[in-house]
């Protein structure tokens, strides 16, 4: 029988002397960054909904979305933008693609392990932002939320 070791055990317990792990992922502390939005008109492909903003160093866990039914059309790209600074590319939608917001409410619709943002690390501050990608006949009043748990230390 043999020991097999996870990337941080084999820094911690197989390396001599031992290497350190990165707080975020041994005894790091989760973070919430969250927003809402009530929508006052419908949107369009040219539209953008900017959301939180993730600081430099946020390592992304998790990510959910909830939404009402938001009308008879609607699909959604959630992703970040280009950093300020030039070092993170915008990816529109590295957290959902093509979320279908129509005739249906999404509760509690979380981020699958395929997408470019789960457990990626930012170098640099990025805003979170919800594209069209087609034109969306949302009811006045309606409204999506939207979490992402992260570490930074």
């Amino acid at each position: 029988m043999a020991d097999f070791f996870g990337a941080n055990a084999t820094l911690r317990d197989s390396n001599v002397p031992s290497d350190k792990i990165r707080v975020q992922e041994q005894h790091g502390r989760m973070r919430i960054a969250h927003d809402t939005h009530t929508f006052a008109a419908e949107l369009t492909t040219a539209d953008k909904l900017i959301m939180m903003e993730l600081p430099a160093g946020a390592k992304i866990y998790d990510v959910e979305i909830n939404t009402d039914d938001l009308g008879t059309t609607g699909i959604f790209n959630v992703g970040w933008e280009a950093s300020s600074e030039g070092g993170e590319v915008a990816d529109p939608n590295g957290l959902y693609s093509l979320l279908d917001v129509k005739a249906a409410a999404n509760d509690r619709l979380r981020i699958v392990n395929t997408v470019a943002g789960f457990l990626k690390r930012f170098s640099e501050k990025v805003r979170v932002v919800i594209v069209p990608t087609e034109n969306t006949d949302v009811a006045t009043g309606q409204s999506l939320d939207l979490t992402v748990w992260y570490t930074v230390d």
